[in-house]
């Protein structure tokens, strides 16, 4: 999906596909339709009651199919601070972490590694802007993009390279909103693309400053430190910008061509074997982008803090991406 939310969900079995999983018809026929976080609690997906006639099974697995669109084979990292917040002394600092984060993160032989699997290769990152005079505080899509679009136009950003990726960090206490997904319902960012003047995609992500504050949270708090769960959110960001750039494409039009790698066939299931249903009580398969499939697998497994959905490399936090290669979520190529 072209978001990563704590509460995700999957899509409902295609008509088209038969019992047994194989495609009535090409898989390209058919309409795609995105992940929809909303149309599920995800409490409803945890292992409830006795084992199911199927017996146990592993949920934590996924598979990424390749579907015939882009991929990013030296994606150029370009991060935006939005808001007077980074220019204040912690703002700084936090924007010093990011970017050396970020830097990193496009040269780690581990996160790349997984990348180079589905044909991507390693990037740069080119030097941060901010943005400090916009004081919007409650974001839509719609807003995100409209802001991009004005920026580019205006000559502030940059959208010469076709690769690049700008990807948008908020300030504190500014929430986000994606349709009916909301950052304080668990929403930590989402990533997409705009048209520039002549016509080339301009591809964007854009992640919540995520935060605990009392009872309420705004985005997800992986580590309790508002800039760890920035770097998290924004390695899964950037990492399905790489592997699935055009899925905004596919959204708008309604045409899987335009995915890259993207799971739209690992049926969902619980430990006791039994099929998760969407609200109209069909079997739901396909787990998404790259960094979809760990967080729903963390989810899946009972791991609601998404304790295993991350880790640290360099000391920098980044979440682990799906390798269809190793069959797990990791860190790096074949980790143990």
């Amino acid at each position: 999906m072209s978001r990563v939310q704590s509460t995700s969900a999957a899509t409902p079995i295609d008509l088209s596909v038969q019992e047994h999983g194989e495609p009535a018809a090409s898989a390209h026929s058919r309409r795609f339709e995105p992940v929809d976080p909303d149309r599920i609690e995800f409490e409803d997906l945890q292992p409830t009651g006795a084992p199911g006639r199927d017996g146990t099974t592993n949920v934590e697995t996924g598979h990424l199919t390749f579907h015939g669109g882009k991929v990013l084979r030296s994606p150029d990292l370009v991060p935006v601070y939005v808001g007077a917040y980074w220019q204040t002394l912690q703002g700084k600092r936090d924007r010093v972490h990011n970017d050396a984060a970020m830097a990193a993160l496009v040269k780690d032989p581990g996160q790349t590694g997984i990348w180079k699997e589905y044909g991507a290769g390693s990037g740069t990152a080119s030097p941060s802007k901010v943005l400090a005079g916009v004081t919007h505080r409650d974001w839509s899509k719609q807003d995100v993009e409209a802001l991009i679009e004005a920026q580019v136009r205006a000559g502030n950003l940059d959208a010469s390279d076709p690769e690049r990726v700008f990807t948008l960090v908020l300030p504190p206490g500014a929430t986000l909103r994606d349709g009916e997904a909301s950052s304080t319902a668990g929403l930590g960012g989402f990533h997409g693309n705009v048209t520039a003047r002549d016509g080339h995609p301009v591809y964007y992500a854009v992640v919540v400053y995520s935060q605990r504050t009392g009872d309420r949270v705004n985005g997800i708090d992986f580590t309790g430190t508002p800039i760890d769960n920035v770097t998290i959110t924004e390695s899964h960001e950037i990492t399905e910008a790489v592997t699935d750039p055009d899925v905004g494409l596919a959204i708008q039009t309604g045409d899987p061509n335009y995915l890259g790698w993207y799971d739209d066939t690992t049926p969902l299931r619980r430990r006791d074997g039994t099929a998760v249903l969407d609200s109209f009580g069909r079997p739901m398969r396909g787990k998404g982008e790259i960094g979809d499939i760990p967080v729903l697998n963390a989810e899946l497994e009972g791991d609601s803090a998404l304790e295993s959905a991350w880790g640290w490399r360099y000391g920098f936090a980044f979440q682990t991406e799906w390798s269809n290669r190793d069959g797990k979520a990791e860190l790096e190529p074949g980790e143990g």
